[in-house]
């Protein structure tokens, strides 16, 4: 190769050096907004069930949550202006997981076993971290009046549907409710929530599942077609 083409090839190389520096590297796509904004309540929601749970309604404040979250203290306005808002949130979040929980364990058995062992299947959603949050919620509603009646009106709609729920179960085993059933359903909620709230203070589990088994035992007195049907 002659000192002319040396030359030539030299000056194609470097040429090709220059483009390569020009060419800006392909920039990172950024997220949607909504998308962002639903990941931020979504863990605020996550630290809030996190904080209560390990260290009660009290001293679970906004800015111990944002700090659970990992989230600035100026971005949780944005999502939820208040405490309030937070812990309504939670309490709804808490119920579709619980729906969640239930419709898998619905896929898992027939409708007439998936009724026999409900008690059972209650006490698995209600003793979790988030069902105890949730109560260390209704607990603190006592003495907040404005938390209460967000509470008690958010409540209220959960439990029309979580009745209704119920009665889709007991009609895919052919099996009618009680013109009780609904105080039989609130019943049989506040019975499990008492006991989960027992186990958390007695650390008593298993003697807690002896009274889940009894609770078992009397949906079957309650609804006979349980122990009739094969």
């Amino acid at each position: 190769m002659n000192n002319e083409t040396m030359a030539l090839v030299g000056s194609v190389d470097k040429l090709s050096d220059m483009n390569t520096l020009k060419t800006p590297p392909p920039r990172r796509q950024r997220r949607p907004q909504a998308e962002r904004s639903a990941d931020t309540r979504a863990k605020l929601i996550e630290a809030a069930i996190t904080c209560i749970h390990r260290l009660g309604y009290g001293p679970t404040t906004i800015t111990v949550v944002a700090q659970q979250a990992g989230v600035s203290r100026g971005a949780m306005p944005h999502q939820f202006p208040a405490k309030t808002d937070l812990m309504i949130a939670v309490l709804r979040a808490v119920y579709d997981q619980d729906s969640e929980h239930y419709e898998r364990s619905v896929a898992a058995m027939s409708p007439l076993a998936w009724l026999r062992s409900l008690p059972a299947t209650m006490w698995e959603v209600i003793s979790r971290p988030s069902a105890i949050a949730v109560m260390e919620i209704m607990l603190a509603a006592r003495s907040d009046l404005d938390l209460a009646a967000k509470l008690r009106e958010a409540q209220q709609k959960i439990d029309v549907e979580a009745h209704a729920w119920v009665l889709e179960r007991l009609r895919a085993a052919g099996i009618d409710d009680r013109p009780d059933g609904e105080a039989v359903h609130r019943l049989f909620v506040a019975a499990v929530r008492g006991l989960a709230l027992e186990a958390v203070f007695m650390q008593n589990r298993a003697e807690v599942e002896k009274s889940i088994a009894v609770l078992a035992e009397t949906l079957r007195h309650l609804y006979p077609g349980l122990a009739l049907k094969p």
